[in-house]
């Protein structure tokens, strides 16, 4: 199936990442998450290992995951600026229509791992591939989203709150893909040029 080149072009080059703080109350299609999910799947990955895990969670959840995330910036120190950080940081993520945490699992004490522990990092890739597939999905679909990497990982109630099987292989928190709607489109970011990052051997 071939998709008009300008099409995809625009695709790529006009998803914007959004904070859930400007998503709006309309509820995303669940099933066309589901789905999107399922397409985005397919990507690159060596050795058929099926590395990604996906945890989506309701709205009880998605408080909680605030929650966890709002103690993670505030520590255990009194700074007043850490407080209202963290409590900005509480409302923002635990009011958001949607979250979606993705795992990467690599078996390390498989005999594959032995052979090639190079695995362990294309596992990785493979998710990271996944998660990009699914933001342009979603885009697609008019809904908007943020890949996050907010450490709430380090909080020691999150695997309980999303789910995550405590027992090995262990499971590496990739995207943390908050989705929702929004009227609010984010300026576009300023690319340096292409010639400061390529390396044309084809066009001395």
């Amino acid at each position: 199936m071939h998709v008009p080149q300008n099409d995809l072009e625009l695709l790529i080059s006009g998803r914007r990442t959004s904070k859930p703080s400007c998503f709006n109350d309309k509820e995303p299609d669940h099933l066309a998450v589901r789905n999107a999910i399922d397409v985005a799947r397919k990507a690159p990955n060596h050795h058929r290992t099926e590395p990604a895990r996906f945890y989506l969670l309701d709205k009880s959840r998605i408080r909680k995951v605030g929650r966890l995330f709002g103690e993670i910036v505030a520590g255990d120190s009194s700074d007043e600026f850490l407080s209202e950080r963290a409590a900005k940081k509480t409302k923002e993520w635990g009011s958001s229509p949607g979250l979606l945490v993705v795992t990467c699992v690599t078996d390390r004490s498989s005999e594959l791992v032995a052979q090639k522990p190079a695995v362990i990092e294309e596992d990785y890739a493979t998710c990271a591939c996944i998660c990009q597939n699914l933001l342009l999905l979603l885009h697609n679909l008019g809904i908007s989203t943020k890949w996050s990497t907010g450490p709430v990982w380090n909080h020691p109630e999150f695997t309980k709150v999303v789910g995550i099987p405590t027992h090995p292989p262990h499971e590496r928190v990739v995207a943390l893909i908050f989705y929702g709607h929004t009227e609010h489109i984010a300026t576009a970011p300023t690319y340096s040029p292409i010639e400061s990052k390529l390396f044309d051997h084809m066009n001395p």
